[in-house]
């Protein structure tokens, strides 16, 4: 079978990523979760990262909504093992919601093993760094205290 390699196809057909990454090297487990509950609790120490099956999931910093996140196949939960931090934001249901919970914490073997992730985590990271950028460009433009002009 050929694997994913475009983000595209990594959203738009998310069993192809499901599948890639079963196997006897990671421990996954799928989830069921009711709309309301927490999948990450903002500042836990958590290890893995999640993949959306299916739902959607709001993610809340400070519980501020940032995000909504809807389309299966959405790598979300990474940024912990990244940077060996605690949880950066917390990750509600909205609806009810599948989720499948990659939990091995090895995410340099994962990479390795199966490189396709992490080109699917760039992608990921550069998306929401580009949403970002985005945003405080907006919010500076409305505020006066960021202007260069006088």
């Amino acid at each position: 079978m050929r694997l994913p390699t475009t983000d595209s196809e990594l959203n738009y057909y998310p069993e192809l990523l499901f599948n890639h990454i079963r196997g006897e090297f990671f421990m996954q487990k799928e989830m069921d979760v009711s709309a309301g509950k927490n999948v990450i609790q903002q500042d836990e120490v958590g290890q893995g990262f999640f993949i959306l099956k299916s739902g959607s999931l709001e993610v809340l910093k400070d519980d501020v909504l940032l995000s909504v996140l809807m389309f299966p196949g959405t790598i979300f939960g990474e940024m912990g093992d990244i940077l060996g931090k605690p949880r950066t934001c917390t990750v509600r249901a909205k609806t009810d919601t599948k989720v499948l919970h990659v939990s091995d914490g090895d995410l340099e073997s994962l990479i390795r093993e199966s490189p396709e992730i992490a080109l699917k985590i760039i992608k990921t990271l550069a998306t929401r760094l580009d949403r970002t950028t985005q945003k405080l460009a907006s919010a500076t433009k409305e505020s006066t205290i960021w202007s260069v002009k006088g």
